[in-house]
């Protein structure tokens, strides 16, 4: 098995570089990779201990910020390297306020390259956020005696590593040499396939202590503000053109909704093209780069064009719409429920256990119509007020532990 799944990495890069002519993400990843050994080339030969975080995309990296700050707090001399799948880790990063000592592209998992990569990074540690078990990195970085630690870990029955086929797969997790796991399904997965209890402890979710720490960090923002001026306030977030679509059948058949509530659309895609179709669907809309302090109030329909604005947002919200459940894609659904915010989104949420925490707590629902999102809405945001205080009490207690034994 695992002579096949490198000989299917090497041929995936192929295809990549193909893709790359045209793929704007696929180019990104490509030209960032061959920078990668550049970037390792220049990283300072100090002598200090130096802790590598391997995370999927910017996602992962918030997840893995808390034990970042953590570890720097325990130890201020520990040099701290990140590398990333996702371009859009890449392009984001700098954006949370934290600087590692080198941030680069992930190479493929092929051994000869990850053997290179080991040495080249020269950690004491490698951190992996969730489920980012590259089995070639894992082994390499085994055999180099780095200690292996996984934080937020979330698994499922049915992904490869408890097949019968999953052999090679399950060696990468027992190289692994602590879990700091989200629930007590990981947990039982985990033994059932031979790993020892005393590698294994219940630690919750990190990204919970993310949105928490930004909802404390979170400034006002004075052009929301008169935008809302006191109205409630649905937000979508992180939206797809479905969720998009959704919202705009609801209100052609309730045109009077606008009298009841405001509306911010926060998209997931930014570019030029989907911003102007999503101009033409909402034609008396605005656009946040374009705002000024005069007549905000008189308006309905707000667009969020910019990045980073989002989270904040949340503060002003009555009721939030997240992106990607129809696509089993779903966004970041802390950030409003840390808010207070009673949370909407599309079917396919399998992947996220979160999403169905919140639907068994009362605080999260499935919308799949404009029907449903009429039934489901004006009664959210009558209750908002209600339920605000018991969603922040309960969304609390979900932060996430770091115990000293994956920080010291």
């Amino acid at each position: 098995m695992g002579l096949l799944y490198t000989f299917f990495i090497a041929i995936y890069q192929l295809f990549l570089k193909l893709v790359a002519l045209w793929h704007p993400k696929a180019k990104a990843l490509v030209l960032g990779r061959r920078a990668t050994w550049g970037i390792l080339q220049n990283l300072p030969k100090t002598g200090h201990k130096r802790y590598w975080f391997h995370c999927a995309s910017l996602g992962e990296y918030d997840m893995a910020l808390p034990l970042i700050e953590a570890c720097v707090a325990a130890d201020p001399s520990v040099e701290i390297v990140v590398s990333f799948y996702s371009p859009s880790g890449m392009q984001h990063y700098h954006k949370r306020g934290f600087e590692p000592h080198a941030v680069f592209y992930l190479p493929a998992d092929l051994p000869g390259q990850m053997r290179r990569l080991v040495k080249a990074v020269g950690a004491a540690r490698l951190y992996v956020p969730k489920y980012e078990f590259w089995p070639n990195l894992l082994k390499e970085a085994h055999k180099a005696q780095v200690a292996i630690y996984s934080v937020s870990t979330m698994l499922r029955s049915s992904q490869v590593y408890f097949k019968w086929y999953g052999g090679f797969f399950r060696k990468a997790l027992q190289r692994v040499a602590y879990f700091g796991v989200q629930n007590e399904n990981t947990k039982q997965l985990l033994l059932k396939i031979g790993v020892k209890a005393e590698r294994i402890a219940l630690l919750g979710d990190l990204r919970f202590n993310r949105v928490l720490e930004a909802k404390a960090r979170a400034k006002p923002n004075a052009l929301i503000e008169q935008f809302v001026c006191a109205s409630p306030l649905l937000i979508l977030g992180s939206s797809w053109p479905a969720e998009e679509a959704l919202l705009l059948e609801f209100l052609q058949k309730k045109p009077n909704a606008l009298e009841q509530f405001k509306i911010l659309i926060a998209p997931h895609d930014l570019s030029k093209g989907h911003l102007n179709q999503l101009k033409t669907q909402f034609p008396t809309a605005l656009f946040y780069s374009e705002l000024e302090n005069s007549n905000l109030a008189q308006h309905q329909i707000l667009i969020l064009d910019t990045i980073g604005h989002l989270s904040a947002a949340y503060q002003y919200g009555s009721v939030a719409f997240v992106g990607g459940g129809f696509s089993g894609s779903l966004h970041n659904i802390l950030e409003p429920l840390a808010y207070g915010l009673p949370v909407l989104f599309g079917p396919k949420h399998e992947k996220f256990p979160e999403a169905q925490q919140f639907i068994d707590l009362g605080f999260a629902q499935v919308v799949e119509t404009a029907e449903g999102l009429d039934q489901m809405l004006l009664s959210l945001i009558e209750n908002q007020k209600d339920t605000q205080a018991i969603i922040e009490s309960k969304v609390f207690k979900l932060q996430g532990k770091i115990p000293d034994i994956i920080v010291k």
